[in-house]
This record gives C-alpha cells, structure tokens and sequence, in this order.
C-alpha cells in the first residue's frame, strides 16, 4: 500500500505542513482577507521555485491535490441548507440561473478571445461565477485542469473578491441600498461564501438573504459541473481520455441533502449540526489547503508568467459583466 510507502508519507506530510503554516499566516492582519486556500498555493509555488523536492515524494503530493481535494469537496456539502433555498423564492433561483450562465459564457468566451489556452478560461468563468476557489476546485479534476492553471485561477478569483468586499462596502456608504437590495446583490455578484458573509454582514438585516442568494448559486455548481463535462466530451469525443466523470460533485450534493434533513429533524439533531459543522469545516477547509498546497508544489511557473496579465484582465471584465447581468435582473425581477 502506498500509506506504506515513506516517499508517499514524506510528499504527504511536506503538503499538511504547507497547509498548516497557511492556516497559521492567514490570521495575520493583511493576509486574512487571501485566505488559506490562496496561501497554500502560493506557498507551495514558492517551495518549488526555491526548494528542491525529490521526484518519489510527487505521489504523495499528487494524492493530496486529487484525492484530499475531492473529499474536501465533499464534506464541504455541510454548507448547503435546501430548506433556506426553497423559502428563497423563484426570483432568485432565476436571478441566479441567468447570472451563473451568462457569467460562465461571457467570461469563458473572453478568455478564448483574448488567447488564453487549455481550461483556464473555464475555471475563470466557474470561479467568478459561481463560488470561487470552491467551484474551481470542484470542476478542475472533471476537466483534467493543469496544477499551473488552477493555481492562476484561484488567486487571481480570490483577490478579486477581496477586492469587490472593500469596493462594496464603501460603495453602500454613498449609495444606501436597502439591506435586503445589498444582501441580494453581494450574495449574486461576489465569489466565495467568506466574502458574501464579510460584505453583507457589514449592513444590517443584510446577511440573511445575501447567504440564501449565494447558496443557490453554489447549487448550481452541481448542473455546471456535469453540464461542461458533457460539452467538452462531445466537442472532442469519446477519445479525450482527460475528461472524468465528476462523480464526487453528486456526493457533495448528497452531504448537503442529508445536511438539510438533519437541520429539519428537530431541535435536538439541529443542536447537535451546531457542533459538528465547525469541526466537520474545518477538516475539510484543512484538507482543502493541503490540495491546494499539493497543486502548488506541481506548478509550471513559466506558463504562469505567460498568461497572468491576460487572466487578470479576462477576471476583471468578466466580473463587470457579472455585476451588470445582477443589476439588469434586480431592475427587470423587480427585486
């Protein structure tokens, strides 16, 4: 068995300590606002740059940025509660459906227009549009995405984001949206669940329903996932041996099934959710970090530095057309 194997345990471990020392340096003020899962790549990009890793340690590596990260996935299915969902209301899901949609479009379209090669368009579109660095690691292993270009994706969708919180919420000091106007606009337009929560919690009566508005978008990563597994199959057949079959992305739709029967059973299985998420999350945000850690430990710095300025640019347009899609269909719903 390779758990039997020291290098698979040493490339393991090298991938835990990554994770750990980016869970540590993201309480620092300044770097809170990337993230662990940011850090973790970077950190493991840089380890590679600079520290030389042998050869027989890369199975161990590889395993925690496969295998930990689709049970990372997985388990994160705690977060969803379909009973909020359904109380959401049809407006939303639809606002959400048409964001998501022409997000992923538009932002896969510009990539392409602007050069940017193999599936790193589409994890740009998915992680602006749906739910960040969760999206883009739940659809990378379906598309067989280069570690380079999962490594540009979510950095450059996270910083994005961080950015959108701080615009945000300055912008409402002078626009004075009403809450529940603000919290449907963060929860449609931002990427990860953190920066909904950081930017919506910030205005009162604001938070609820910009959670319920990202969550249904974060539902939706279950459809985009098989639907692009699909339309990358049939554009290149059945001879693409790169495609998988995204099978774990129905396990994390049945984590959060199970997740929302247990909230409706009762008060005392409620209690008992309100103690294991916490420590259900953070397992899962700790094996999350060592894939991405294992991701970084994988990069090929020269692709990076040939695509990040366009990647950067097709993020920040594809974001603009996120918002505007978001505005037109508050205006045209009547939110």
């Amino acid at each position: 068995m390779k758990f039997q194997n020291p290098h698979f345990r040493a490339g393991l471990a090298l991938t835990a300590v990554l994770a750990l020392c980016s869970i540590v340096l993201a309480e620092f003020p300044g770097l809170a606002q990337l993230g662990p899962l940011t850090i973790a790549i970077l950190l493991g990009a840089t380890w590679r740059l600079f520290l030389h890793t042998p050869q027989e340690h890369h199975t161990g590596i590889a395993f925690s940025a496969k295998s930990l990260l689709r049970l990372a996935i997985i388990l994160l299915g705690i977060r969803l509660n379909f009973a909020l969902i359904l109380q959401s209301g049809l407006k939303i899901l639809l606002l959400d459906i048409v964001v998501v949609s022409c997000g992923v479009g538009a932002i896969y379209l510009l990539g392409r227009f602007c050069k940017l090669e193999g599936r790193l368009p589409l994890l740009l579109a998915v992680g602006n549009s749906i739910c960040g660095a969760s999206a883009i690691a739940a659809t990378a292993p379906t598309l067989k995405a280069k570690d380079e270009e999962i490594a540009l994706a979510i950095p450059l969708c996270t910083l994005l984001g961080t950015v959108g919180v701080l615009l945000y919420t300055l912008l409402q000091q002078s626009l004075h949206l009403s809450p529940h106007l603000y919290g449907i606009f963060s929860g449609s337009t931002l990427q990860e669940v953190a920066q909904v929560i950081a930017a919506a919690g910030a205005v009162d009566n604001s938070l609820v329903i910009g959670t319920i508005t990202k969550l249904v978008r974060v539902i939706l990563l279950v459809p985009v996932v098989f639907l692009l597994g699909k339309l990358i199959m049939r554009r290149h057949g059945h001879a693409d041996t790169r495609m998988e079959k995204p099978w774990f992305i129905l396990w994390f739709l049945a984590v959060g099934v199970a997740h929302s029967l247990l909230l409706a059973a009762g008060p005392e299985a409620a209690n008992w959710l309100k103690t294991a998420d916490p420590q259900i999350l953070t397992v899962a945000n700790f094996l999350m970090a060592m894939a991405m850690a294992g991701l970084g430990l994988q990069v090929n710095w020269q692709v990076i530095r040939q695509n990040g300025l366009k990647a950067l640019g097709v993020c920040c347009a594809g974001w603009l057309v996120v918002i505007s899609v978001a505005a037109t269909m508050m205006w045209c719903l009547k939110i």
